[in-house]
């Protein structure tokens, strides 16, 4: 369902860098994407690298658009109101933020960016504020969540055509307070621009999306922009345990914002007094600006207790009560595809991950290493086609160095031949030293062949595809679920 607000075209584009004739006309919505266009939207015809929404201006106008937003010159022979502006899509999100009256204003407003650990942060931080009597929704990669509502999602910050209606849809139906993932696709392409947050967090970063960004500086720049919409009683939270992030506090500092750090070390904010680290749960002693904290969480692994005192900064920058934030802590179960366990009565622990760059199979295969009692890890995994091709190797590598079996497999090979992506990730393995491993490329197969070897001294981890449930091969989306697919492959042995 999509909620709409009426406003006449020349209040919408008012002091905007949009140029048109015929303004006097009525917009309810606008819309990026011809197929979804419904009448009284305006829609945005976006100039890709793949697509030219200019060629679709006919089937929108066909669909009920009022009129059209694009670059350039109306083509020839269309007919009806075209607004031009130099950059299309930086418009959608000031326009859709006035269409719909700033619900971003009317909200509690979280936004968590970073590499890893987003979306268990936002899982934490919402279930934090429901416990604090304000119910909250989660957008990012799984989807939007709010209450019985929910809706997948292509990205793991919708664009603001999306985005907007679904704040709006929050407030309507009582919802206090949103926690997002910002990514840094998002913040680079300008889809969250106008948001305004009340507390802005980042995790960590490290190697990813090298096929968008220049290098490590461009992709931080981009994380760094989230900190410039803060309202101007706004918080910012930032892992001191990650020089990406002790540089983030030293330049919001200098700005003469206030940050409240999180991290292992007891120079933080938020920190470890001590933890008990196991295969089932963790529990922790921490110390915050306000005094002890002792929880419990079924979230498991050194990784997961980084992204728990996350989310108790969040709840500290708030001011919360400190049994609301223990209290939310506890009540959230595994988040789906993060570490998530799959129990068919099996004599050991198998999980399915969302891993899918280096520093996440580190995080994931040293939290089980350190919490797995001495069992022995084979670890099913693969790299992503048409993206990053330098994180492969590193890939192999830490999976060889961390895993005792590794099997290499298919993961998303896209456009590319699986096995040159697979040529690639074994030149990691091999430097690894690690010749234990195997190539199986039917993942189906790879998962069967994990646990074919498991017994009640080992631990099964299938990392890499996590929450989706297909595997994209050429132009197709084929279903394929990890979770699924490990729990037959339980089922039957």
């Amino acid at each position: 369902m999509r909620i709409e607000e009426v406003m006449r075209a020349s209040e919408l584009i008012r002091g905007l860098p949009i140029e048109a004739r015929d303004v006097d006309f009525e917009v309810t919505g606008l819309m990026h994407d011809s197929r979804r266009v419904k009448a009284g939207d305006l829609f945005v015809a976006l100039v890709g690298e793949r697509f030219d929404g200019r060629a679709f201006v006919g089937e929108a106008r066909e669909r009920g658009a009022v009129g059209v937003l694009s670059v350039g010159e109306a083509p020839a022979g269309f007919e009806g109101p075209w607004l031009r502006t130099g950059d299309p899509r930086a418009m959608m999100a000031p326009l859709s933020a006035r269409l719909h009256e700033h619900p971003d204003r009317r909200l509690l407003m979280v936004g968590v960016t970073g590499t890893n650990g987003k979306s268990t942060v936002c899982a934490l931080v919402a279930s934090i504020l429901s416990h604090a009597k304000l119910p909250a929704a989660t957008i990012g990669t799984l989807g939007f969540q709010f209450g019985e509502l929910s809706a997948s999602s292509p990205r793991t910050t919708p664009e603001a055509t999306d985005l907007y209606p679904l704040l709006t849809r929050v407030i309507e139906d009582g919802g206090r307070a949103a926690v997002m993932e910002v990514s840094s696709h998002a913040l680079a392409l300008e889809r969250a621009t106008s948001l305004e947050f009340d507390v802005a967090v980042f995790t960590n970063l490290s190697r990813d999306h090298f096929d968008f960004h220049r290098g490590f500086e461009d992709y931080f720049a981009a994380k760094r922009r989230l900190f410039a919409q803060l309202k101007p009683a706004g918080r910012a939270v930032v892992n001191l345990d990650d020089p990406y992030g002790r540089e983030l506090r030293d330049q919001i500092t200098r700005e003469g914002r206030e940050v409240l750090t999180f991290g292992e070390g007891s120079g933080a904010d938020v920190s470890v007094i001590e933890a008990g680290l196991s295969i089932d749960r963790t529990t922790a002693r921490l110390q915050t600006p306000r005094g002890e904290l002792a929880l419990s969480s079924s979230l498991r692994g050194r990784f997961n207790l980084l992204n728990v005192l996350a989310a108790v900064a969040v709840g500290e920058a708030l001011a919360l009560a400190p049994k609301s934030i223990g209290a939310g802590i506890e009540a959230l179960g595994p988040v789906v595809g993060r570490l998530e366990p799959v129990d068919c009565g099996q004599p050991f622990p198998a999980f399915i991950d969302y891993a899918h760059t280096d520093a996440a199979l580190r995080a994931s295969l040293g939290s089980l290493r350190e919490i797995a009692s001495g069992r022995k890890i084979v670890c099913v995994f693969g790299c992503g086609g048409d993206r990053d091709p330098g994180k492969r190797a590193l890939m192999g590598q830490v999976v060889g160095e961390l895993a005792d079996l590794p099997i290499v497999t298919s993961d998303n090979p896209r456009r590319e031949d699986p096995m040159q992506i697979i040529a690639a990730v074994k030149e990691g393995l091999e430097r690894s030293g690690n010749q234990a491993y195997r190539v199986v490329p039917d993942r189906r197969e790879a998962i069967r062949r994990a646990v074919s070897v498991a017994d009640e001294g080992w631990v099964v981890l299938v990392a890499g595809k996590g929450h989706e449930q297909g595997q994209e091969v050429g132009s197709e989306v084929r279903q394929l679920s990890d979770h699924q697919e490990l729990k037959r492959a339980l089922e039957a042995k």
